[in-house]
């Protein structure tokens, strides 16, 4: 992980699951995008904040919507979504991936000797300081590409030339808004890096006892591997709701995309993708970079509709079942998921009047969604 990864959030932008436990789980990826969706199965927690974006700024970027007037259940094709059967136990695949995770982790690299030059990966030692004092986010040991960017401006040019072993004190400056961090963004840093080596061929690790025994407290691979098989069952059982829903979404059809609903979850999408750029304290380019787009026009072109197509999918099913199993969200379970919500994303807007008046919508759906979510649960046999 580059630095500047590191410095943004530990864990940002790999919105990749840790395994696929059924078929590709679909949690609604349009509004998981949206922001902290409460009762969607989805929790971020980003250690750095930005200042609010311009709020005029966001609304240039989102078309007006026309009221038009639908019936869900002539949209949609509802399929099985009561007196369902699902499994949480953990598949062979599941524990594979895990183990294949826990290899890629503990790989490591020949230590080779030399001068790091340009497109060398190598292992160095690190601490900054500012105005005399250490920057704890600044300093570690880590793996750094030279030449890659993703490390300070200056950074990885002052590691090429230098011998392994060698130590070596630099300055720098960051640019603004470079980490989203106001502690370390404009400010110089000094570093001192002690550069250990140059990485050769990868050591890749065998799951065997010998393993086990170095990374865990178990002694034999039968231990561990039933250890990570009761992990992988404990979270099914935490995220048995968004099985089935994932379930019950595969098995539905839309027949018709009302034209209000879909322009309605473009609007979502994007202000989702929005709010959590100013939550990372990244532009708006570089974070749609992390879906592998250039900038927000290609992320438009290319991903827009059909994640504004899975989020009104979602709509169409959740009001569907709400009607005929008569469902309704309370003012109570309304006003917690606005409370959630915009304490998550505070950074956003002026206040929770603001963010509320922006995202009304949403907030409508995914409580309805909630609803709907725990009522199928309740009426789906779960089985280990």
């Amino acid at each position: 992980m580059s630095q500047k990864e590191k410095v943004e959030t530990d864990e940002f932008m790999e919105i990749i699951p840790a395994s696929e436990k059924k078929k590709t789980i679909f949690i609604c990826t349009a509004i998981l995008v949206v922001g902290i969706a409460i009762g969607l199965g989805f929790a971020w927690a980003f250690p750095l904040l930005k200042s609010p974006m311009n709020s005029e700024k966001k609304e240039e970027k989102l078309q007006e919507v026309e009221v038009e007037k639908y019936t869900a259940s002539e949209c949609v094709n509802l399929g099985k979504y009561k007196g369902r059967e699902v499994s949480l136990a953990a598949t062979d695949e599941d524990i594979q991936i895990e183990i294949d995770s826990l290899i890629e982790e503990y790989t490591t690299y020949e230590q080779e000797r030399g001068i790091a030059q340009e497109g060398d990966m190598v292992y160095a030692d690190f601490e900054g300081s500012i105005g005399g004092k250490k920057v704890d986010s600044i300093c570690g040991s880590d793996y750094v590409e030279l030449g890659s960017g993703g490390w300070a401006p200056g950074f990885e040019d002052a590691i090429m030339g230098m011998q392994c072993g060698q130590k070596k004190n630099f300055k720098l400056t960051v640019p603004e808004n470079f980490y989203g961090d106001n502690e370390i963004d404009g400010k110089e840093i000094s570093y001192t890096v002690t550069l250990k080596y140059i990485c050769g061929e990868s050591i890749i690790p065998e799951y065997n006892d010998e393993f086990v025994q170095s990374i865990s407290n178990y002694d034999t691979v039968e231990e561990h591997t039933a250890s990570l098989k009761k992990k992988l069952e404990k979270e099914n059982e935490e995220d048995k709701l968004e099985f089935v829903w994932s379930d019950v979404m595969y098995d539905c059809k839309v027949k018709k995309y009302p034209k209000t609903l879909l322009a309605s979850a473009r609007n979502e999408v994007l202000q989702g993708y929005y709010d959590m750029a100013d939550l990372t304290g990244v532009s708006r380019d570089e974070f749609f970079q992390s879906f592998g787009c250039e900038n927000e026009e290609e992320f438009k072109e290319t991903q827009l509709e059909d994640l504004a197509k899975d989020t009104v999918k979602e709509i169409l099913v959740a009001e569907t079942i709400a009607q005929k199993e008569k469902l309704q969200y309370t003012k109570e379970d309304y006003d917690e998921i606005l409370k959630d919500e915009y304490e998550n994303n505070s950074a956003s807007y002026k206040s929770r009047e603001d963010y509320e008046e922006k995202n009304k919508n949403y907030l409508e759906h995914t409580a309805l969604i909630v609803v709907v979510k725990d009522w199928i649960g309740e009426n789906t046999k779960f089985v280990h």
